[in-house]
Order: C-alpha cells, then structure tokens, then sequence
C-alpha cells in the first residue's frame, strides 16, 4: 500500500486542493511526511540531509508564524500554529537538440490560522498545476507564457469548500483574479472522476477559461490507470489549447514505482491540430530518506515546431519536500 501512495502522490499535480469526496482521498503531488521533523529524537535525524531538512522546515514556519501573527486578533495564539509545506524539483533534461535542457520546479503553500485557515499564500514557478509532472520540453511553446512565478492568495468560504477564490500576480507580471470549482467522486471500489472548471482575467491577457476531467481506475494489484482531459480557452488568441493524457502507475514494491505516460496536445486554431506527442517511462524511487525521490525518465518527443522529427532524451530529476499537511 505505501508503493501504491508513492506512485499516485507523485503523478496527481492537480490533487492539492481537492477534499475527500464519497470515501476518494485527494493525493497530494508529493507525499506528505507522516510526522513532523520536530518529532524525531534527534539521534535519529543526525545526518547532514536532515539537519539541513529540519533547519530549511524550521525557518519557514518562523516566517508564516510572523506574517499569520499580523491578522491575529488581540490575545490570540493561533498564528502560533501555522506552517509552509512545498517541494522543490532540480531536473537535467538531456535531449537530441537541446542537450543542455535544465528545470527548476517550486510550490510552498503556507496555511494561516489566524484567518481560520480558510486563507491559504500560495507560491509556485507555474500557474499551469496540471503540467507539474511534464518535461519542460513538453510544456508546448503556445502555453510558456504560464511559466512565471506566481505568487496568489487563495480564499475559501469554509475550510471543506469546493469553490475557491484567487487574486494575485504572475505571467509575465500580470495581476489576475480566478475562480476555480473542483470535486472528486466514487463511482465504484475501482472507478473515480475527478472533474473541475476555471474562470480567470488578467490585466493584459484578459479573459480565461479552463475545463478538466480526469477518470482513474484503480485495479485490485494496485496498479492505476488514469485518463486525463484538458481543454484551455484563450481570449487574447480567441482559441483553445486542448491537452489529453495517459498514465498507467505501476507500484514494483514500497520505495520503487514506474509510470509511463503518453500525451497529445494541440490548438483548435487555424484548424484542430496536434502541436506535440510525448510518451515516457519514469522509474521514482525513495531509499533514503522519505522526503527525499529521485526520477530517471527516459522519453521521446516530436513537437510541430520541429517538424514532429523524434527527440530523444532522458529526464534526470532530485525532489525535496518539507513540511506536514494539517
């Protein structure tokens, strides 16, 4: 079971803010740690990599609890309890054309108690959440403009909401307000959808819209098979951007798992076209350290821009995550 959580935690990039629905539990994109790092004895996290988890986790946390005590009211502790969660992905992407490819992918979410944790700060290097597991090469040209820091206030009329509001900054230095509606359902002990909807404007992009549907089938073995459908619209091209994908998640035992995943994207202007194709395999493994995978994804991609000739490349990937889900 703990390999069949390794594999789903590291493939779902949208499931971060949806809550359990009809007895389905959202996996998160990275695993959370099953305890604090303040809860280990000391003998026990003696190593270097630990010491440096434990003093990158403590200084965040010091950071929220300081900005949380802002909105505390007169007498109130609870800022006392807020904390940061996120990861960080360094990646080398070697490919016959781009040999010298590189990523660097970031997501913190800091929750703030003092606004009764119905007010999350998110930070990220990409709004585009659903294309948190894909090479940057095969993050299509059309959609780069994504690729920015974004830094946004997430509010929610309760803690369980499905509906939720953002305001904030990013692409290319833009301000935006979104509207984002997500759920989550059993149709069966092996079946489940998971469908969501967005509504965004940005100050020079203007108008947005997003639709997803993702259908997973989990099979008695553990292995996962999952269908994923986006479709984006862009009111300053007046075009849709439409991405589906598959995943086959396949758990070898409780620190390795393999994925392979195949991906075909496109644009419905000047006509419906396929813009790329992706197909990979990625082995994820976690031997030493439970905060601490490492990915080895070798693939192909052919891309219009390059004449869909294949590219051949391989993904080399470290992640470190800290902080615990509430």
């Amino acid at each position: 079971m703990a390999c069949y959580w390794l594999v789903v935690c590291s493939t779902l990039a949208m499931a971060d803010e949806v809550a359990a629905v009809s007895g389905i539990e959202a996996a998160p994109l990275i695993p959370p740690p099953q305890h604090t790092t303040s809860d280990n004895p000391q003998s026990e996290r003696s190593h270097w990599l630990d010491t440096w988890q434990d003093g990158f986790t403590e200084s965040m946390d010091y950071t929220v609890r300081q900005l949380d005590s802002f909105f505390a009211a007169d007498g109130s502790t609870a800022y006392k309890n807020a904390r940061a969660e996120g990861r960080i992905q360094l990646a080398w992407e070697p490919r016959t054309r781009d040999i010298a490819q590189t990523d660097l992918r970031f997501r913190i979410r800091v929750q703030l108690p003092a606004l009764e944790n119905r007010v999350d700060l998110l930070l990220s290097d990409n709004e585009d959440e659903s294309q948190d597991n894909t090479i940057r090469a095969a993050r299509d040209n059309s959609m780069r403009q994504r690729e920015s820091t974004t830094l946004a206030l997430r509010f929610r009329p309760d803690q369980d909401s499905r509906l939720s509001y953002r305001v904030g900054a990013g692409r290319r230095d833009q301000l935006y307000v979104k509207t984002q509606f997500q759920d989550a359902s059993a149709l069966s002990r092996h079946w489940a959808v998971r469908y969501d909807t967005e509504l965004y404007y940005y100050t020079r992009d203007r108008l947005g819209a997003e639709l997803g549907l993702s259908v997973q089938h989990v099979s008695d073995t553990e292995n996962v098979v999952r269908l994923n459908n986006r479709f984006y619209f862009r009111d300053d091209s007046n075009d849709w951007l439409w991405r589906h994908d598959v995943q086959w998640l396949h758990p070898i035992d409780e620190k390795n798992a393999l994925l392979f995943h195949t991906l075909v994207e496109g644009l419905s202007q000047p006509s419906y076209r396929v813009e790329e194709v992706y197909t990979g395999l990625r082995w994820r493994a976690n031997r030493y350290r439970e905060w601490l995978f490492f990915e080895v994804e070798p693939f192909v991609l052919w891309l219009r821009d390059e004449s869909f000739s294949p590219s051949y490349g391989v993904a080399l990937r470290v992640e470190a995550y800290y902080g615990k889900r509430s």
